[in-house]
């Protein structure tokens, strides 16, 4: 499966009630019309403990997630009218955005609707011990590791890049927020941004 997650920071003279507002409605029924898109979520991050120093500092307020079935049909839908629309509106509310492919295991959800906590993992440098990092986190539930294939500008967006570099992705559902907290601490101490936050399916 690949995932188109774009990273996106609101325009300057836009409040965060009023971007989340404008991105959930009229953008998320916008962006529900792509063809051949399986899976739609938005990723509104909080300012919530589990988002650590350095996520802060990357002042990035949402990820959205598109999942297609194979690069063809990601290709199609960044191909159409419908993201033609997207992108136009996308000016209307957001400042800077950057897209990252990744390929994740097929049938891999995005969302969850038992109550768990999401926490997103950015790994914006390269380090050998990201995978044992991960080993000692608490209270994961569940895991979607990504693998980066790309991160470009998006593409037919005049909205200007967010220039923060990706080499990892990592999706999360934890128990409880103190687990989000205390991983966030340790997280912080490797580099890796942690961003909790609230998930709203479309798809």
């Amino acid at each position: 499966m690949i995932v188109a997650n774009s990273l996106i920071r609101r325009r300057d003279d836009i409040d965060l009630a009023t971007f989340r507002q404008h991105w959930l409605d009229p953008h998320g029924p916008l962006t529900a019309k792509l063809p051949r898109c399986l899976h739609y979520v938005q990723n509104h991050v909080l300012d919530a403990p589990g988002t650590n120093a350095l996520a802060r500092s990357l002042r990035i307020d949402g990820i959205p997630q598109l999942a297609f079935a194979t690069p063809e049909d990601r290709v199609a839908a960044h191909g159409s009218v419908e993201l033609a629309a997207c992108d136009k509106d996308s000016e209307q509310f957001i400042g800077a955005v950057s897209r990252v492919m990744t390929a994740v295991d097929d049938g891999a959800v995005l969302d969850a609707s038992d109550g768990s906590i999401k926490q997103m993992l950015l790994f914006v440098a390269p380090r050998s011990s990201d995978e044992a990092i991960l080993h000692e986190l608490h209270g994961v539930c569940r895991m979607v590791r990504h693998t980066v294939l790309q991160q470009t500008h998006a593409p037919g967006s005049r909205v200007p890049h967010l220039d923060v570099v990706v080499t990892g992705l990592a999706d999360l559902w934890l128990a409880d927020s103190a687990t989000a907290e205390r991983n966030a601490a340790l997280l912080e101490r490797n580099g890796i941004a942690s961003l909790v936050a609230k998930t709203y399916r479309f798809i």
